[in-house]
């Protein structure tokens, strides 16, 4: 009951502050970069990068989801599962969600097909599924890196630390922190290295 009332709360915060973001959201981006101890050409690279950033993880995100969605369909449709597109749907919006993802659709039917005897197809879906859930970690930071000039390393701790630090918005922040940290500690070595 706690939980989800604290759910509707958070909810309605994030409407609340994507209000105000989207209504004086210019203002408040300027006013923090002059806040940035940079040059005006390196504050623009930095705000570039981060806007670049920001639009592969989504991209990212939502082409793996998609591809998530694409395949457990299929498998379903070997598995002579009903409604496959239905379910290949709910995947990708499963997907989405940093904790359980596209087993949430997967697994059930795994139970289904032994509760039915069906026990090759059970295990068919059993492989089929962990290589679509494990095929996240890796095409993720694929598609991500391929979009901005963060390497892949970098995104997949990004990702992984946002989404145990931040929950599911950890896996847009998480990446973006991580590239404003490295630009920032480049910018600082540079500044070091010009320093007598």
């Amino acid at each position: 009951m706690l939980s989800a009332l604290g759910t509707i709360i958070h909810f309605f915060m994030m409407l609340f502050l994507l209000f105000f973001l989207l209504r004086d959201g210019r203002q408040l981006l300027d006013r923090a970069m002059r806040l940035v101890p940079m040059e005006p050409q390196r504050r623009g690279e930095l705000l570039k990068l981060v806007g670049n950033t920001t639009r592969a993880v989504v991209y990212g995100t939502g082409l793996t989801a998609l591809a998530q969605g694409t395949l457990i369909g299929i498998g379903f449709a070997i598995a002579g599962l009903p409604s496959a597109v239905v379910f290949g749907v709910l995947t990708a919006a499963m997907a989405l969600l940093p904790v359980g993802g596209a087993a949430i659709v997967w697994v059930p039917a795994i139970v289904y097909l032994a509760a039915t005897s069906q026990w090759g197809w059970a295990f068919f879906m059993l492989i089929w599924g962990t290589c679509v859930s494990v095929s996240d970690n890796l095409l993720r930071p694929l598609l991500i890196s391929s979009q901005a000039p963060v390497s892949i390393l970098a995104v997949f701790i990004g990702v992984i630390g946002g989404i145990s630090a931040f929950g599911i918005i950890g896996v847009i922040i998480g990446p973006v922190l991580l590239t404003v940290i490295s630009v920032l500690l480049r910018f600082l070595d540079d500044t070091l290295s010009r320093q007598p």
